[in-house]
C-alpha cells in the first residue's frame, strides 16, 4: 500500500513539474524519486517528455543514482551521455551528480584513477554550490580512495565528514557520521565504544525507518557494523549483521554481500559455510564485477585459508594459485606518484653530478695551495699529486659527460613522445568545443574513443618513462644474472590487460601458447617490451583485423625459445623496416625521433641488449608485421 501511495506521490510531482529545472538543486533532490527506479523508467520512456529538456536531464539522473542505490548494474555509458547534455543545459548539478554516479561506480570496481578523477570534479562542484550532502558523499568515498597512499589528505576529508554531518540538520548527512562510529574508523583519536556503535546504529534505523526512501542505506549500516565488531573482534556479532544482509533487507544480493557472509563464517571456524558463501562470491564477481581484481584476491585469499581449515589442501592450492595470478594482474595506477619519482630521481642525479664537480674543483685548489710551501722535492711531489688529479679530474669529466649525455637523451625522448598527445590534446580541445555547441553527437562518440585511445596511450608512455627511469638504463650498468620465470604467465597477463581496448576497436587479439615457457631474462623487462610491442600493433591495426602471440621451440643445434606477435595491421615501410633491422641486429644504435621511432621501442631494443635476446622483424605494407624474441635455452 505505501508502495502504490508513494508511486502516485512520484506521478503527481512529475507532472507537476517538480523535475523541471528549479527544484533540482542539491544531492538531497534527488533522493525521493531515486527510491523508485522501476516507476521512473515508466516516466522516461513516456512520450510526453522531451529529451532534450531540463525534467529528462534530471529523471535520468535520478534513474541512475536510484539502480546504483538498488545495488543494480548502471550503463556507465548512459551516465557519460549525461554529462554533455548537462553541460549543453549549464546544469551544475546535474554535470555533480553525473559525475558522483560516475565515482561510486568505479569505486566497486576498485579502479582508482577513474574513480578519484570523477569523484574530485563533483566534490569540487558540490563545493562551490555549498551542498552540503554532496561534499559529505563525496569525501566519504575520497577517504576510501586516499588512506592507502596519502595519510594526511584521507585525515583531512574525514574530519570533513565529522564535522559536516555533525552539524547538519538533514538525517542523510547525520547518517554518515553514524556510519563512521559504527564502522569503527581508524581515524578517531578515541575507538568508538560498543555501546557507542550500538547507539549509532540505533539511530540510524530511526532515520530509515521514518524515512522509507532511505530504506537503500540498510545493507549498507549492517556491512559498516561488521566492519566495526570485526575490529574489536566480536566474531559473533559479525556473523549476525552479515546474516541480516542476507535476509532482512531489500536489497539485490550480490557478490559482496556473499563474500562478507563468508569472511564471518570463517571468522567462527564454520569452514564449510564459508567456503560455500566465498564460491558464490567467487562465482558472481566474474560475471558482476569483472574487473574488480582486488575484490576477487581477498575473496581468494580467504577461500584458500577455508580450503586448508577445511582440510583440502588441493582446493587451497588452486585458491592460492588463483590469489597469486590475480596479484600479479594488479598494478600501482598512480601515474603522478610514478611521474614525481621519475623527476626526482634525475634531479638527485643532476645535484650529484654538481657536487662531484664542486668537491673535485676544491681539491684542485687545496692542492695548489700547497704548491705554494715547498721546495725543490716537495714541488716535485705536488707535480706528481697534479697529475694524479688531473687523471682523477678527467675521468671524472668523462663521468660528468656521459651523465649528460644520459640526460639529454631522456629529455629528447620526453619531448619526442609527448609531442603527439600534446598535439593531439591541443586539436580535441577545440574540436570538442565545436562538437558540444553544434551538438553532433556521432562525432562526439568518435572524439571520446580517440580521447580513450590516447588515455591508454598515455598510459603506455608515462610507464615507460617510469620503468625507463627505474631499471637505469641510460647509465649502461651491467644486468645482474637473470632468474627463470613463466613467460606464459607474462604474456598472458599483458594480453589480458589489452583484451578490451583490442575489442572496442573491434582487433582480435589471440593467444597460442603452451601451458608455460620457461626463460631467463629480466622479467619486468620482458613484459615491458611485450606490452610496447602489443601497443604497436593495436594502434597499426585497423578494425576487423588479427593479432596473434604465440611461441615456438626448434633446435638448430642449440635448443631456441621464440616469442611471436603478429599482426594483420598496415605494416612498416620498406626504408623504416630496413632501419629497425639493422638496429635490432646491433650493426646500428637506435636515434630518437628517426623513422618515428619512441621511447617504447627504445625500451625493446635495451632489453634485447641486456638479456641477449634476438628480435627478428618481418613486415609487408598492406600485410600486416612479425616481430619474432627468440632466447637460446
Amino acid at each position: 500500500m505505501n508502495y502504490t501511495i508513494t508511486f502516485i506521490f512520484l506521478i503527481y510531482l512529475v507532472g507537476s513539474g517538480y523535475t523541471q529545472n528549479n527544484s533540482f538543486k542539491t544531492f538531497r533532490d534527488y533522493l525521493i524519486p531515486a527510491a523508485h527506479p522501476d516507476s521512473l523508467k515508466k516516466v522516461i520512456n513516456s512520450t510526453s517528455i522531451s529529451p532534450h529538456s531540463s525534467q529528462y536531464l534530471h529523471l535520468l539522473i535520478a534513474l541512475e543514482f536510484g539502480k546504483q542505490n538498488a545495488y543494480d548494474t548502471i550503463n556507465k555509458q548512459k551516465v557519460k551521455e549525461i554529462i554533455p547534455l548537462a553541460s549543453k543545459q549549464k546544469s551544475q548539478i546535474g554535470l555533480a551528480m553525473a559525475y558522483y554516479i560516475l565515482g561510486r561506480e568505479y569505486t566497486i570496481d576498485q579502479d582508482d584513477s577513474l574513480s578519484y578523477s570523477y569523484l574530485t570534479k563533483a566534490e569540487k562542484i558540490f563545493t562551490a554550490e555549498n551542498d552540503t550532502t554532496g561534499i559529505i558523499h563525496c569525501s566519504k568515498l575520497l577517504q576510501v580512495h586516499t588512506k592507502r597512499i596519502y595519510k594526511e589528505l584521507a585525515k583531512f576529508y574525514f574530519d570533513r565528514v565529522v564535522t559536516l554531518s555533525q552539524q547538519s540538520k538533514y538525517p542523510i548527512d547525520n547518517y554518515m557520521y553514524y556510519l563512521l562510529i559504527m564502522a569503527c574508523d581508524p581515524y578517531f583519536e578515541t575507538q568508538p565504544t560498543e555501546l557507542q556503535m550500538a547507539e549509532a546504529l540505533r539511530k540510524t534505523i530511526e532515520i530509515i525507518d521514518k524515512y522509507p526512501h532511505f530504506e537503500y542505506i540498510r545493507a549498507n549500516v549492517y556491512k559498516n557494523i561488521q566492519e566495526g565488531y570485526l575490529h574489536k573482534k566480536k566474531y559473533d556479532k559479525v556473523l549476525e549483521f552479515a546474516l541480516k544482509v542476507m535476509h532482512d533487507t531489500n536489497k539485490k544480493i550480490d557478490f559482496m554481500d556473499y563474500q562478507y557472509l563468508g569472511k564471518a563464517y570463517f571468522f567462527v571456524k564454520k569452514y564449510d559455510k564459508a567456503i560455500v558463501a566465498l564460491e558464490e562470491a567467487a562465482k558472481r564477481i566474474k560475471i558482476e564485477r569483472p574487473m574488480a581484481l582486488i575484490r576477487q584476491r581477498t575473496i581468494y585469499l580467504f577461500l584458500k585459508k577455508a580450503y586448508y581449515e577445511a582440510g583440502d589442501l588441493k582446493a587451497s592450492i588452486q585458491a592460492d594459485e588463483e590469489f597469486d595470478r590475480l596479484s600479479g594482474l594488479i598494478h600501482d595506477n598512480d601515474r603522478n606518484l610514478a611521474m614525481f619519482h621519475l623527476r626526482e630521481k634525475y634531479s638527485f642525479v643532476d645535484k650529484e653530478a654538481e657536487i662531484k664537480r664542486l668537491a673535485l674543483e676544491k681539491k684542485i685548489a687545496d692542492s695548489q695551495k700547497k704548491l705554494l710551501f715547498g721546495g725543490l722535492l716537495v714541488a716535485l711531489a705536488l707535480v706528481g699529486i697534479v697529475l694524479y688529479f688531473s687523471i682523477k679530474l678527467q675521468k671524472t669529466n668523462k663521468e660528468l659527460l656521459s651523465l649528460q649525455q644520459a640526460r639529454d637523451k631522456f629529455y629528447t625522448i620526453i619531448a619526442h613522445d609527448l609531442r603527439s598527445p600534446m598535439n593531439s590534446l591541443n586539436e580535441m580541445g577545440t574540436l570538442l568545443q565545436h562538437l558540444i555547441s553544434e551538438g553532433k553527437k556521432q562525432e562526439l562518440d568518435k572524439v571520446i574513443r580517440q580521447i580513450e585511445n590516447m588515455r591508454q596511450q598515455t598510459d603506455l608512455l608515462l610507464n615507460n618513462l617510469f620503468e625507463w627511469g627505474k631499471s637505469q638504463y641510460f647509465i649502461n650498468e651491467p644486468v645482474a644474472q637473470p632468474d627463470a620465470f613463466d613467460a606464459v604467465a607474462s604474456l598472458q597477463m599483458v594480453c589480458n590487460h589489452y583484451l578490451p581496448f583490442a575489442e572496442a576497436k573491434g582487433v582480435s587479439l589471440a593467444m597460442v601458447l603452451p601451458s608455460s615457457l620457461l626463460l631467463k631474462a629480466n622479467q619486468k623487462g620482458f613484459e615491458m617490451a611485450v606490452r610496447n610491442l602489443l601497443d604497436n600493433a593495436l594502434k597499426h591495426t585497423p578494425g576487423g583485423g588479427e593479432i596473434t602471440v604465440s611461441s615456438r621451440s626448434s633446435e638448430e643445434g642449440k635448443l631456441q625459445h621464440s616469442i611471436i606477435i603478429a599482426d594483420t595491421g598496415e605494416g612498416i615501410a620498406p626504408e623504416q623496416l630496413r632501419y629497425l633491422q639493422q638496429v635490432f641486429a646491433g650493426k646500428i644504435k637506435p636515434e630518437v625521433g628517426r623513422y618515428g621511432l619512441g621511447l617504447g621501442m627504445i625500451l625493446v631494443y635495451n632489453f634485447v641488449q641486456k638479456n641477449k635476446v634476438k628480435l627478428h622483424i618481418a613486415s609487408e605494407l598492406g600485410t600486416g608485421s612479425c616481430f619474432s624474441a627468440v632466447w637460446e635455452a
